[in-house]
């Protein structure tokens, strides 16, 4: 290692002038990191500065979550473990090679060159490659220090945490609340009382939790854990939550028995149906038993012992209920040292979950499937179980490729995305669509769809729901209530063109006054602004409408195409809306498979877009939805279809016109 180290500083010594940071100011990590009053602004008092900081490397660059780039962690070297004593870099451009960061490795000192910047709540500096500035290494092979020793009440808030951003730290005699949150987070408790949070930013621990190889230490279990704090925002919200490198940075003091694999049979039991349920409990010592806690209808909970049927496996027997009741259980288990554990691992409504079902005898309603009833976790409780939905479908197949979003009500809860790459549906139909119920980074959805037919063609999509951006925004009391519901909100200011700046990903905050919203281009037919900023700081906007939804670490709304966004001016009203109908012919013709059609629309109209065969036969019902004045563009994928002469026909109340396309495949 020590000539390998002494290779590279010679490699970059032959460079000679390259090294120059040019005449940018030296900052220290302290200065960078410091804000006074973290509640209401943590953000660097040197953001969107260049930059020049000194800081001692703790991680490798490929160590991270950052796909391709490359990153670590620092700290300074002259006052760490005082507060405020710890960064992070990284660099965007990896095909700027001429950076040398690649070749940074834990203990070396080394200068870097960037511009400070946030993404989210978290601050670092973004390595500079335009003009390139090679990083400066001062010294190698210098040793790491100890972590510092902090609780979890410490990284309970904002005021407590923020100094500790970054930084190397530990925490003792913890213990796990809950292994699996979502979006592969744990929770955990010490004797301060407080809770904090695990997360995967290291690759050791991500890939594995992917792959499902890996799983936190059991919920009850008793351990030291070491790594990095990052300020971030998931399921529990906004915390400061800390990343081990891998499992030498995690020392088991307890082993309570481990449960897994909890199941129940049936799926989604009618009032006819006693239902088992059944899990794997494992010890590291012999004659762990469990325990069965049910409650119905919010009735004190009632335990039953369970049953080892084979080695390991544990079952007890929930009695039938009648129709229309609500279950909720849990298990807990203990073995021959005391060691107990329950799962899932905080059974609170204010910060936990529990397993639960609903008793139908005609079919699950979407709510069923959607709502929390009252707890924290976001999971439902037919996650991993195929189920049979019926709703109206609030997306077409053009505005978002491979999904759409149905409701079987203008409420709460009433709705949920469909992710299906087999059958397609136009809007307005309400379908029954049977699918597996899947938990995809915080958001529900139905997944692996067997079957999707139109039961009823033709009523019409339900209502947006009004709610204000304070209330479905990151914290809202209803953000998870209207995930996959299609809101409108109103009266809007748009706060931050680019929040995530220097990156662009194609989202935009507005407000209506009551708080921050990010609306984001998810849907393929939403010309957003993946490529440059169509909303401007501080532009008015009248309403939008879209689904809720809920992505890396923050809740959105996602409208489905351009005519969710409503900007009334009078030159738009005067000049750019279309005074009469028309439908192009689509370009490419003829095509393969793929082409796209513009159409434009005078008023306000119910819209309907169908396309026929050669015989007249209708081959796909693309469209039928009420529209506002405007021009619209139809993507169209015809890789299921054979090639040959359709016609597609555009109808309204107003006007009617067909047009001919030819496929050739």
């Amino acid at each position: 290692m020590k000539t390998k180290i002494l290779l590279i500083l010679a490699l970059i010594a032959f460079m000679g002038t390259n090294l120059s940071a040019g005449d940018y100011p030296t900052v220290s990590i302290h200065d960078l990191q410091y804000v006074s009053n973290p509640d209401s602004n943590d953000t660097s008092i040197f953001f969107g500065d260049t930059v020049v900081v000194k800081g001692l490397v703790m991680t490798g660059p490929r160590d991270l979550w950052v796909g391709g780039r490359w990153s670590a962690y620092i700290v300074d070297p002259d006052s760490f473990p005082k507060p405020w004593s710890g960064f992070y870099i990284i660099q965007h451009d990896t095909f700027a090679i001429g950076t040398n960061f690649g070749f940074v490795e834990p203990g070396m000192i080394v200068e870097f060159t960037g511009v400070v910047d946030e993404f989210g709540n978290f601050s670092q500096v973004a390595l500079l490659t335009d003009p390139l500035t090679p990083i400066n290494i001062l010294s190698a092979n210098n040793p790491l220090p100890d972590p510092v020793l902090l609780t979890t009440a410490d990284l309970s808030t904002v005021a407590n945490a923020e100094q500790w951003e970054s930084m190397f730290v530990t925490i003792e005699n913890a213990s796990i609340i809950n292994n699996a949150i979502s979006g592969n987070w744990a929770s955990m408790n010490d004797a301060s009382g407080s809770t904090g949070y695990i997360a995967e930013y290291f690759l050791w621990f991500r890939d594995r939790l992917n792959a499902g190889t890996y799983s936190w230490p059991s919920s009850g279990t008793n351990l030291n854990i070491t790594g990095f704090i990052r300020d971030e925002t998931g399921s529990p919200g906004r915390v400061h939550n800390i990343n081990p490198r891998d499992t030498l940075d995690i020392t088991i003091l307890s082993n309570p028995p481990v449960i897994t694999d909890v199941s129940r049979t049936p799926g989604f039991p009618k009032s006819s149906d006693a239902v088992v349920v059944s899990a794997s409990v494992t010890d590291n010592t012999a004659g762990q038993m469990a325990t069965l806690h049910y409650s119905v209808n919010e009735a004190p909970f009632v335990e039953l012992a369970m049953s080892e049927t084979v080695a390991d496996t544990f079952a007890a027997t929930i009695p039938a209920q009648a129709d229309g009741d609500f279950v909720r259980y849990f298990i807990s288990a203990k073995d021959t040292d005391g060691d107990a554990s329950i799962l899932p691992g905080d059974t609170s409504r204010v910060s936990g979950g529990v397993f639960f079902y609903n008793v139908r005898d005609n079919g699950l309603l979407i709510s069923d499937v959607q709502s929390t009833h009252g707890y924290a976790s976001d999971a439902s409780g037919y996650n991993g179980y195929e189920v049979t939905l019926r709703g109206v479908v609030m997306t077409d197949s053009t505005d978002r490729f491979g999904d759409y979003y149905i409701q079987d009500a203008a409420e709460k809860w009433s709705g949920i995305w469909v992710n299906d790459g087999t059958f397609t549906h136009a809007s307005g139909d309400e379908i029954d669509v049977t699918g597996t119920v899947e938990e995809r980074f915080g958001i529900t959805r139905l997944n692996d769809i067997t079957s999707s037919v139109v039961v009823n063609a033709g009523v019409g999509e339900f209502a947006p729901v009004d709610v204000t951006t304070a209330e479905i925004g990151n914290g809202g009391a209803n953000r998870e209530a209207y995930e996959s519901v299609l809101v409108r909100i109103s009266n809007l200011t748009v706060t931050n063109p680019f929040p995530d700046a220097p990156s662009n990903f194609g989202e935009f905050t507005v407000s209506d006054g009551t708080g921050d919203l990010r609306i984001d281009d998810t849907f393929s037919a939403f010309s957003g602004q993946s490529n440059d900023t169509t909303y401007a700081l501080d532009q008015h906007i009248d309403e939008i409408t879209g689904m809720g939804y809920f992505s890396f670490g923050n809740a959105k709304l996602i409208p489905r195409d351009s005519s969710d966004v409503k900007i009334v001016t009078a030159i738009e009203t005067s000049e750019l809306l279309p005074n009469k109908f028309s439908l192009n012919q689509n370009y490419p013709n003829p095509f393969n498979p793929t082409t796209q059609i513009k159409y434009q629309i005078a008023s306000n109209t119910n819209v309907k877009f169908v396309i026929y065969d050669a015989i007249g036969r209708e081959v796909k019902r693309i469209l039928n939805r009420q529209q506002a004045p405007g021009t619209y563009t139809i993507h169209i994928d015809a890789s299921s279809l054979s090639s040959g002469v359709y016609f597609y026909r555009l109808e309204t109340k107003q006007f009617t016109q067909t047009r001919k396309m030819l496929l050739i495949k």
